[in-house]
């Protein structure tokens, strides 16, 4: 019955446009041949397969928002762990005990009550710089806590890059990067590499200083943007006025 009335109808109208071509009589024809409640009708059905599309999209961007909430803390602590051991790493001030004023026995005293491995043990005992030795199995102990720090934030990151918004994805990238290139730098330092051309010790402390610090204060701040609009938004309202 119906798709009698709808071929009537689609006849009807075909035969307006040979007819007449006017557009106001053709909308004349189906408002007075289907009826304003018939068109109410459908135009409600339409609304209603929107409606219920957008909430959909709006369900699965607010699932993709709570999961990047979610993972700033904890990107946010992992970074703080690489950023504070990498800057312990590349400390220049230690403290060691005084080897010189050490006589062999209380040397050798100290030395049984240490908690160096026996490989540490072995190195500080062939070197003469006691105090030079020391500071060196220092400095690669907290170089190896801050590459372990540092895996763990790069680690994370890459696992969850993809809830992050694209500003902030790229600034991670930047500093990830940029710790990696300066625990580098250290390692090469540590192992014997720098020379009058090759300061891998300055090169590590100024990409430290200079570029990644000041990038981890940006970062902090468009996280705090993101996790408290509304605060960012009553900052801005006070300076309007």
């Amino acid at each position: 019955m119906t798709g009698n009335i709808e071929q009537q109808f689609l006849g009807l109208v075909e035969q307006l446009i040979v007819a007449s071509g006017g557009g106001a009589a053709i909308a004349y024809v189906i408002f007075r041949f289907l009826g304003k409640s018939w068109i109410e009708n459908q135009f409600a059905k339409d609304l209603e397969i929107a409606k219920s599309e957008i909430s959909m999209l709006a369900t699965r961007r607010m699932k993709l928002h709570d999961r990047e909430y979610i993972v700033f803390p904890e990107l946010w602590s992992k970074l703080n762990n690489a950023f504070d051991s990498f800057d312990q790493a590349i400390s220049l001030l230690r403290e060691t005990p005084d080897f010189q004023i050490m006589g062999d026995n209380n040397l050798k005293d100290w030395l049984n009550r240490s908690d160096l491995s026996d490989n540490e043990k072995s190195y500080f005992a062939e070197e003469r710089d006691k105090g030079r030795a020391y500071s060196k199995i220092l400095e690669r102990r907290d170089l190896l806590v801050a590459y372990k720090e540092f895996r763990e934030f790069h680690k994370y990151l890459q696992s969850n890059r993809i809830f992050l918004s694209p500003e902030i994805k790229e600034k991670f990238d930047q500093i990830d990067g940029l710790i990696q290139e300066s625990l580098t730098a250290k390692m090469m330092d540590l192992k014997g590499y720098s020379d009058a051309n090759n300061n891998f010790l300055l090169e590590a402390l100024n990409k430290f200083t200079k570029q990644v610090k000041p990038l981890k204060v940006e970062i902090e701040s468009l996280v705090q943007a993101r996790l408290f609009p509304e605060s960012r938004t009553g900052k801005n309202n006070k300076v309007k006025r």
